[in-house]
């Protein structure tokens, strides 16, 4: 079965729960709350890895499988899927295996035992991920808030206002809360997508940083937006650089939108206009990264390298 890439998933997720959110201010989600690995910062915006991510409204994990207790698991095969886990804790077992029994009960819906005290329901096959997930809030949730409230017992909460601050971490957050505020009450319209937006507010920051320092390290001629490009500059050698910026999830993914856009800028219809063409992201490139571009220089000759600008230490990175 084809393994699907998660990153786009994460941004339409994250865009549907806030929007949900500003729709119902007592609505709460859990993000993800640590930039571990920098899979925040690649736009993994939720528990999970590159293999599945999991969306909850309630506080509770199992310790020992490293998951949420109660959650919406889409994986890379593109199972979409309830899992109801209590590996960790056999006094909170009882009341998440119960949890299963009510659910069965009042939705129809009978979960499958992993292990012991892990449990998954599986929508049906080829469900859309954003269909799962609007049932997954209007139909699920609604159950699990009710028997969660009346059993206090089970260490299990609510998800509440103390997760909002983990969203607020989010680049731009602020902004983008402040204009669909502003734009709904005009027009009763949410504006551009939060992740799109937070992109464009994390380029914008990218490019102006990398410009000051360019200016700084000598360069000449740096210029921003010119002709579609969005840095121009000429190194110490002489040399006339494009630079690409790019807020991808991954390097990979940078490089795969990046490239035919320089190749444009630089040579469309025939003429050349650049001698480099580099590739930036905050992001370190893996081995695999570098290894494809050495060969892309190699075997076709193009002049194109990547470099990572570190935001907090506003240093630009060797070329690979």
């Amino acid at each position: 079965m084809n393994k699907i890439d998660l990153h786009p998933i994460h941004g339409e997720c994250l865009d549907y729960l806030l929007g949900y959110k500003l729709q119902h201010p007592n609505f709460h989600f859990v993000p993800r709350i640590k930039d571990n690995k920098g899979r925040l910062s690649d736009g993994l915006y939720f528990r999970g890895n590159e293999e599945y991510l999991q969306i909850t409204f309630w506080l509770g994990s199992d310790s020992q499988e490293k998951i949420y207790n109660i959650a919406m698991v889409i994986n890379n095969k593109s199972k979409v899927f309830l899992e109801i886990s209590c590996r960790d804790n056999e006094q909170r077992a009882v009341y998440t295996d119960q949890l299963t029994e009510v659910l069965a009960k009042e939705l129809g819906r009978k979960f499958e035992k992993i292990k012991d005290h892990k449990w998954q329901w599986h929508y049906a096959k080829d469900t859309p991920f954003m269909e799962a997930l609007n049932d997954y809030i209007t139909v699920a949730k609604p159950v699990i808030d009710k028997y969660v409230i009346n059993n206090p017992a089970s260490g299990i909460t609510l998800a509440d206002e103390s997760v909002d601050k983990y969203l607020e971490k989010l680049p731009g957050y602020h902004a983008y809360i402040e204009q669909a505020k502003q734009k709904a009450k005009k027009t009763g319209e949410i504006p551009v997508k939060p992740s799109e937006y937070m992109m464009q507010l994390q380029h914008n920051e990218l490019s102006n940083a990398l410009r000051d320092y360019l200016i700084a390290k000598g360069f000449d001629k740096v210029v921003t937006d010119e002709n579609y490009v969005d840095i121009k500059a000429k190194d110490q050698q002489g040399n006339e650089i494009f630079y690409e910026l790019k807020t991808a999830a991954t390097v990979r993914v940078a490089i795969r939108q990046a490239l035919g856009q320089l190749l444009e800028y630089s040579h469309y219809p025939i003429t050349k206009k650049a001698d480099k063409l580099i590739i930036v992201t905050s992001s370190k490139p893996k081995n695999e990264d570098i290894q494809y571009l050495t060969g892309l220089r190699k075997v076709y000759n193009i002049p194109v390298f990547y470099q990572q600008f570190d935001m907090d230490k506003l240093e630009l990175s060797q070329e690979y």
